[in-house]
């Protein structure tokens, strides 16, 4: 098997966003991991707002949280501040630094079709990925079964050539301007992608400090943020919904709750 894929160039750690659309954050996740590219991201997209999902949940690393005085809403941004209903539902880690998980009640992606955040969010899972199936390629490169290569393996070819496929379908619908049901499917297959390479990893991919760490990162900011879209809904012509969802799926800023986007995510699950 021969698999030929296009990689973002290897160097050192990236300082600053390079220039260029929304791919060039797929460049920073592939070489700093998520939360130094979720900073550039933030920083390029909104600086000073929270970037709130469909669902009311914000996502984001400690340092961004921090610097926030405001919070998006279908409107526009509104300030922090007590009666906003804001909670923190739980932190999470990777590779040493913090991600805090908020729930806004009213807070919402702007209507219409992605902004550059959600845009954004999709090419640096992306970059994830990518980082995940080379990570994983390189674990299995030295190691052998009964005197056989591991990637030579049938089984173990099959998954990933399943996971490089699913990586280049996504780059391939990331540069078509993708509206945002095209945008789920992406985040959908990203998830796919990430778990076909923690069963490649063995038991190395459910260790707390291991690769699943940057897996269940990258899958909370699909959680999180990918658009709400009933895809067959949208199929047949419906339009897509969006606004934010208190927790017992009524709509605390009165906007009707999002088609197809779950009144709880993993964010506020145990």
């Amino acid at each position: 098997m021969t698999v030929t894929t296009t990689r973002p160039p290897a160097g050192g750690p990236v300082t600053a966003a390079p220039p260029g659309g929304p791919e060039r954050h797929r460049e920073a996740a592939y070489r700093d991991g998520p939360v130094a590219a979720l900073i550039l991201l933030h920083d390029a997209t909104g600086p000073g707002v929270l970037p709130a999902g469909p669902g009311g949940h914000v996502f984001v690393p400690r340092e961004t949280e921090a610097t926030c005085d405001r919070y998006r809403t279908p409107l526009g941004p509104h300030p922090r501040g007590a009666g906003t209903g804001e909670r923190v539902l739980g932190r999470t880690t990777v590779d040493g630094r913090e991600l805090t998980a908020l729930r806004i009640d009213g807070s919402g992606p702007p209507a219409g079709e992605p902004d550059g955040w959600a845009t954004g969010l999709a090419w640096l899972r992306l970059g994830l990925a990518e980082r995940l199936v080379d990570r994983v390629t390189e674990h299995l490169g030295g190691r052998t079964v009964q005197r056989t290569v591991t990637l030579n393996l049938p089984l173990v070819r099959a998954l990933l050539a399943d996971a490089v496929a699913g990586t280049t379908e996504c780059r391939a619908l990331l540069g078509a301007a993708p509206a945002p049901y095209t945008l789920r499917r992406v985040h959908r297959s990203l998830d796919e992608t990430g778990r076909t390479c923690l069963h490649l990893f063995g038991a190395a991919g459910f260790l707390a400090a291991g690769p699943g760490s940057e897996v269940r990162v990258s899958e909370l900011l699909s959680d999180t943020y990918a658009p709400a879209a009933d895809e067959k809904a949208l199929a047949d012509g419906g339009a897509l919904t969006t606004g934010a969802s208190s927790a017992d799926g009524a709509a605390a800023n009165g906007l009707t709750a999002p088609t197809g986007y779950p009144s709880q995510t993993d964010l506020e699950r145990p």
